[in-house]
């Protein structure tokens, strides 16, 4: 997969710019705060169907304006592709592939495909639960479509289950079906959801393993626990199976969570414990290795997209090489050699290693090529 270019019209301080890309490495340089990971943003949006800065629509439009438009246009082994996000008044927002509208994000995402890499995913380890998850659940929904149509709809039904615990002592009239029908959803759609993450995080730490074995000669290796509402009572690997599971231990749970007033059991509540030679990685291990198990992570879940889909997406790296000591930097740089790469940067020098590619300086959200 190869992106050619992207045109900005309105995003955030870019008023307008068009990009062309080199087929490897491409650098955008300047000073912070000056428009190097609006970018970055915008890219992403057509592989995330979101932004990895948590922002709303409305968010990312240039202040004064009425819309916002982005277009890219990339390649795969079997065609072209063009397509366009724009954001409307009232937050309407219109998404085109190859000129024709496409109505759910779930069709949407995954045929731009792309690994990002941001500093805050160096601290996965530490990071919360929610993290983690949205770590792998990203991954996941470029190749998988159906998994990403299950996690809009889980969200959903468990906002409306939450919602109604909350309402259990006001309004009991009705509580009980209403109860069963949205724990049968939640129990359905996590059993399907907490499955693929189990085949996912058994291959990604297979790579993971050997990515960390490389990097230390031999001398660490990096293991998981996948850590669920249903573990130690099956394999997870089955969703109905799971799903039988869920809803016996949902019906294990009731009483309490009307008490508490929130959804106790299901998939918005797995987690994942990462292990260095055995040791929880969260305690044990030290920020260097922390920071190599998430650039395994990482490097990973580019080889997991190009297993699942032929070849490799594109790589997004904002900003990540200054918070790398230079034996990680090089690594990084290496087992991207011959990958399309955007990467952001606050020094030039950074890349002064590497031959060709093309390189953009930014400043105020001005762009020019150098």
């Amino acid at each position: 997969m190869e992106i050619k270019s992207a045109s900005f019209e309105n995003f955030r301080n870019i008023t307008r710019f068009d990009f062309e890309f080199d087929p490897r490495m491409n650098i955008i340089f300047g000073k912070n705060a000056q428009g190097k990971t609006n970018v970055i943003e915008g890219i992403y949006l057509f592989a995330g169907g979101k932004s990895f800065r948590h922002a709303k629509d409305a968010d990312m439009k240039k202040f004064g304006e009425e819309y916002t438009k982005i277009s890219v246009n990339f390649s795969t082994s079997e065609r072209n592709y063009d397509m366009a996000i724009n954001l409307r008044p009232l937050g309407r927002r219109e998404l085109l592939r190859n000129g024709a509208k496409v109505k759910k994000l779930s069709d949407f995402v995954g045929t731009f495909r792309a690994v990002l890499f941001c500093p805050s995913h160096l601290s996965i380890v530490q990071a919360e639960p929610s993290t983690r998850r949205s770590f792998i659940d990203g991954a996941i929904s470029q190749f998988k479509p159906r998994y990403l149509s299950s996690l809009i709809e889980y969200g959903k039904v468990l906002e409306q289950r939450n919602a109604l615990l909350r309402s259990y002592e006001d309004k009991p009239e009705g509580f009980d079906l209403m109860y069963e029908v949205l724990s049968e959803k939640i129990a359905v759609l996590g059993g399907y959801i907490t499955a693929v993450r189990n085949e996912y995080l058994f291959r990604v730490f297979s790579h993971v393993d050997a990515l960390i074995s490389d990097m230390s000669h031999g001398g660490e290796s990096v293991g998981y626990e996948y850590v669920t509402s249903i573990s130690g009572e099956g394999e997870l690997s089955d969703e109905k199976t799971n799903a039988e599971l869920y809803r016996k231990k949902i019906s294990r749970m009731a009483e309490k969570e009307k008490i508490v007033g929130t959804s106790l059991v299901g998939a918005h509540r797995d987690d994942f414990l990462i292990k260095l030679s055995d040791k929880e990685a969260k305690i044990f291990a030290s920020q260097g290795q922390q920071r190599s198990i998430a650039l395994a992570m990482k490097l990973a879940e580019g080889e997991i997209s190009r297993e699942e889909c032929g070849e490799y997406p594109v790589f997004l790296l904002d900003d990540v090489l200054s918070e790398l000591d230079r034996d990680r930097k090089n690594y990084v740089l290496s087992q991207l050699f011959g990958r399309q790469v955007i990467i952001t940067s606050c020094d030039e020098n950074d890349f002064s290693d590497i031959d060709g590619g093309k390189k953009i300086f930014v400043d105020g959200g001005v762009y020019k090529y150098v």
